[in-house]
């Protein structure tokens, strides 16, 4: 990205009259003078050369710098601030003029995960150009989350949503804490990340910049991780913990920490992805049952249906049913429909008790919600309301190896499918393995639909002896149940 006249990246920081005057301190920023000298193409000593090993896996420096680069850092290990630093390099720096169209705007764009973290970019972003005199001068313009620039470029923050990214031209875009994002609902990462890329591509240098803490083995960070992390290309991947960013952060700190939560410190403080939690369901297994168009089937003469509801007191979720029948040793669902709240509880039992009557349904099963009031409710409607012997957890753990093995097919229900992606699963303590959703997601089709898969599927036999990964632990479903074979502890 180099031009005539214009320092490169470090040559900026160690300038007083740039960014030299941020950096007091700068022998504590020298891990990440050394990302950032990977991922803009600079030249490193062989000190430098040896940190970028241990961090990325690599054996060589990208001699031209990277396309994309993420750095999967601890806690407080400085990643906002450097990533100002980046961007604000990147746009004042640098003209785009040649690749854009007359009257059009080249946008540097960060991505947060809502908007008070938003917030917190935008006012190192601010703080950067109002102390460097040299930048607030190509200041054309200040505004609630945007700059602009005299060059042509454009500084945004917005939160984390597809619809942001549309439209636009990215000389560079940075993702801040993408293990974090809320991206259930119309904004699953998945979704930003496949409309980030084309949005830059008539940019040939602009740069893909992502910053987390790790989290879940799941995800855009994760699978950038496993896919690149030690591997030459235009993709880096950099992996460190908060002390080897920030060594202003105490040893004697982080082992309190470690022993007072082991697994939730080694994620925040030492950026290792959490083996006590990963994805339940994988995405290619959820898109392999999803029928592509089919939203809901229509009552049919001759079907035998079964229902499970998940009830809400209209507050805060939702009120779902999930209706199925079974064809073959294929669980097909034909419905599901969840009342959003807020809403009165005895209005939408009604309405729900006229939707499973359509389908012939007079039990219905679901769980113990609100003691009486839903049993009672469907029960003066004619329609008997029984509870589930299994809780949530273990209707999830029991739909893992049917999902797995296309035992089941979902309508096309982009809701019910991200619920279903953002499930996790954790390892509890005495072995026995849990599934929920993560605060502050919800999952209430999900968890109709695993019910009412459990309700037609009940003593059905899912393969035996079949072996499913799902995450990145095997699931055995067998004639035991899941879980090893019996008499197999220690396969």
């Amino acid at each position: 990205m180099a031009h005539n006249n214009v320092p490169n990246i470090i040559e900026a920081i160690y300038d007083d009259r740039l960014f030299g005057t941020l950096f007091p301190t700068i022998a504590s920023w020298a891990s990440w003078i050394v990302f950032l000298k990977a991922t803009f193409g600079v030249k490193m000593a062989q000190r430098e050369l040896e940190l970028y090993r241990e961090y990325t896996g690599r054996k060589t420096q990208p001699a031209g710098g990277v396309k994309e680069a993420y750095a999967i850092v601890g806690r407080r290990g400085g990643k906002s601030r450097i990533i100002a630093i980046a961007i604000c390099y990147i746009a004042a720096f640098h003209s785009f003029r040649q690749y854009l169209s007359a009257g059009e705007r080249g946008v540097a764009l960060i991505l947060a995960r809502d908007r008070d973290q938003a917030r917190v970019c935008f006012g190192y972003i601010k703080g950067v150009l109002r102390s460097v005199p040299m930048l607030s001068k190509k200041v054309l313009a200040w505004r609630s989350d945007e700059i602009e620039l005299r060059n042509g470029v454009t500084i945004m923050v917005k939160t984390a949503d597809y619809r942001a990214i549309r439209g636009v031209t990215l000389v560079a875009c940075v993702c801040d804490e993408v293990c974090f994002w809320d991206s259930q609902g119309v904004n699953p990462d998945k979704e930003i990340f496949s409309a980030l890329r084309p949005s830059m591509v008539t940019i040939p240098q602009a740069k893909l910049l992502v910053i987390s803490s790790p989290y879940a083995k799941y995800g855009q960070v994760f699978e950038a991780y496993r896919d690149h992390y030690g591997r030459d290309g235009d993709v880096l991947v950099w992996q460190a913990p908060t002390r080897a960013m920030n060594p202003t952060i105490t040893d004697a700190f982080i082992q309190g920490e470690i022993e007072r939560d082991p697994e939730s410190a080694r994620s925040e403080w030492l950026a290792q992805f959490r083996e006590d939690i990963e994805a339940a369901f994988s995405l290619e297994s959820i898109e392999a049952c999803t029928i592509p168009g089919r939203t809901e089937l229509a009552p049919a003469p001759g079907i035998k249906y079964v229902a499970f509801v998940d009830p809400s007191g209209g507050r805060r979720d939702s009120f779902t049913v999930a209706i199925a029948h079974r064809s073959g040793d294929v669980a097909v669902i034909d419905l599901v429909k969840p009342w959003r709240p807020p809403f009165d509880p005895s209005v939408v039992i009604k309405d729900c008790a006229d939707v499973l009557k359509a389908y012939g349904v007079q039990s219905a099963t679901g769980d113990a919600y609100g003691g009486e009031f839903a049993p009672a409710g469907f029960r003066s409607l004619g329609i008997t309301y029984n509870q589930s012997d299994k809780n949530k957890s273990e209707l999830y753990l029991a739909l893992i190896p049917v999902l797995c093995s296309a035992k089941v097919e979902l309508v096309d229900n982009r809701k019910l499918i991200n619920e279903f992606r953002h499930l996790e699963r954790r390892r509890g303590r005495s072995g026995r393995d849990t599934v929920d959703h993560p605060a502050p997601l919800s999952d209430d089709l999900a968890n109709a639909v695993a019910g009412v898969v459990n309700l037609v599927l009940a003593g059905a036999r899912i393969d035996t002896k079949q072996i499913f990964l799902v995450g990145e632990r095997a699931t055995w479903a067998g004639p035991d149940g899941y879980g090893p074979p019996r008499g197999r502890p220690d396969w």
